[in-house]
């Protein structure tokens, strides 16, 4: 790959801030003599941030005494790499000079825009940057930047690594943030100082981030839609990530683990065609296994205990029971974020992004690669097929159907339902919305029954411990969950419950999904 001069190719890392003295320390190592620099940038946009919504950002960088001016696109992320366009110069003062910039450049600024911008944010921070030298005479611009965004009297502090590639191909930046990701916990970031900046400005707090329709194409072959879908999967979960490890909003857990479903739903789909190593699936049920409990805990505070709150007939000894199971909980939690930063999702995310990259999946046999190649729709047709025969039996044999069996069938419409959302686009919508919403509701159905269920099953527990791989965080008891009396009136109320839940709704729900046409 030849980088051009109006192309940025870069990989971009979340540093813990504990973790930047280290980092330094570990540069010393290299013989490459580090360039330090106080950076004051000024960004600018219209006050309606009309540059942003186009995926635009506009700044004047001081350095030294000289004034820089740069135009960016948002281009293609993917795992903390970036593509995009980029125009820099030097300018005479802290303003835009329009004049300066090429013809390519201007066109992705209307003029009637240009006399509405305005300094909207600014970022202070200091850079040491290295240059080094990797493989095949790659050369890659290391920056580590620790400071602060600013846009009025609001701030947001800036710890990261940058890696911009001069030279060469993208791997050596992933050789690189594998190194670090495994020694400092650093996590992928795609997130621009721009960006950061813009929401700083407009008062726009983070959030849990929910997946979004893919846009496949009918031309596509099998193993690029299997890498659109794996993609889509690992920017939800690096999306989700940061607030799993930092925030209480229980959403976030609940995403990074839809993310991870799908994920592993994917990777059934496709089992037979692209391949992921072991040691990637590996990651991928570590991971899995240590969200599970902490969702478990804040279903059971959240949603389910709520619920039956107010059929209880003594509000004190309601509330006595819920601080027992919330510290509980608060525990539970505690345990996960230790878990999950033990299992280095950072140095996970960047190995699968790598091999994504790669197409590690195209070292195959003859007849699978064959298969690879061949058209996305046609195999997606099949696939389909394929999995809605299962769910119509069980649907048909649903009242004879055990409570493991009807487990079975849950699982199945969620990744039938997940397999008819990735290839939405590849087939005509007439009945897709149907189709969805019924496996959608059917879902929903059983996954109450569900609820009750590991409701039951976390209440009656003697010791409660996280379903975590062994060598992920210690093992030993976190002691009982006792909610006293509260906690017998709930186990009475979820015994009903169940019983009930058995043959009435999810019934219902159930036969819906006889009545279905294939689309596809």
């Amino acid at each position: 790959m030849t980088v051009s001069d109006s192309v940025e190719i870069e990989l971009k890392l979340a540093l813990p801030p504990q973790q930047a003295a280290a980092f330094l320390k570990r540069m010393a190592r290299r013989r490459s003599t580090p360039v330090q620099q106080a950076l004051i940038t000024r960004y600018f946009d219209t006050p309606d941030f009309d540059l942003s919504a186009q995926g635009v950002a506009l700044r004047v960088r001081r350095v030294g005494r000289r004034w820089l001016q740069t135009l960016k696109t948002e281009g293609e992320r993917r795992g903390g790499l970036s593509q995009r366009a980029e125009f820099e110069m030097p300018v005479a003062r802290s303003m835009p000079d329009w004049s300066r910039f090429p013809a390519e450049a201007l066109a992705l600024v209307p003029e009637a825009l240009r006399a509405q911008l305005v300094p909207v944010f600014e970022t202070r921070f200091d850079r040491t940057a290295w240059l080094l030298t990797g493989r095949g005479g790659a050369q890659i611009e290391v920056a580590l930047d620790v400071g602060e965004v600013r846009a009025g009297k609001n701030s947001q502090p800036i710890c990261e690594i940058e890696l911009e590639l001069k030279a060469g191909q993208p791997d050596v930046l992933f050789a690189l943030a594998l190194e670090w990701a495994s020694a400092f916990d650093c996590l992928p970031f795609d997130i621009s100082k721009a960006e950061r900046g813009v929401r700083l400005a407009r008062g726009v707090d983070a959030a849990p981030v929910k997946s979004v329709p893919l846009a496949l194409r009918r031309d596509m072959r099998v193993e690029d839609g299997f890498a659109a879908i794996a993609q889509a999967c690992l920017a939800q979960f690096q999306a989700n990530l940061p607030g799993v490890l930092a925030s209480d909003d229980i959403e976030y857990v609940h995403q990074v683990r839809v993310a991870l479903r799908r994920l592993r739903a994917a990777l059934r789909l496709y089992r037979r065609v692209c391949v992921l190593p072991d040691e990637l699936m590996d990651g991928l049920r570590t991971l899995a296994a240590a969200l599970g409990p902490a969702r478990d805990w804040d279903v059971l505070c959240g949603e389910t205990l709520p619920a039956i709150a107010p059929h209880h007939p003594d509000a004190d000894v309601w509330a006595s029971g819920m601080r027992a199971l919330q510290a509980h909980r608060a525990e539970v939690r505690a345990t996960m974020q230790a878990a999950v930063i033990q299992a280095r999702p950072g140095a996970w995310l960047l190995a699968l992004q790598r091999w994504l990259l790669k197409r590690g999946w195209r070292d195959a046999p003859e007849a699978q690669r064959f298969v690879q190649l061949s058209p996305l729709n046609k195999w997606a047709r099949r696939a389909l097929q394929k999995g809605h025969r299962p769910i119509a039996r069980g649907a048909r044999d649903f009242a004879q159907l055990q409570a493991a069996q009807r487990h079975a069938l849950r699982i199945a419409i969620k990744r039938q339902r997940y397999a008819a959302e990735f290839f939405q686009t590849l087939f005509a919508r007439r009945r897709q919305d149907r189709y969805l919403t019924v496996l959608r509701d059917a879902q929903d159905s059983l996954g109450r029954s569900n609820d009750a269920r590991v409701a039951w099953d976390l209440l009656t527990a003697a010791h409660t411990t996280p379903h975590v791989l062994q060598n992920v965080v210690d093992r030993s008891p976190l002691g009982p969950a006792d909610a006293g009396p509260m906690g017998d009136f709930v186990l009475g109320w979820l015994a009903a419950k169940q019983a009930d839940a058995a043959n009435a709704e999810s019934a219902e729900m159930v036969r819906d999904i006889l009545k279905l046409k294939p689309y596809w």
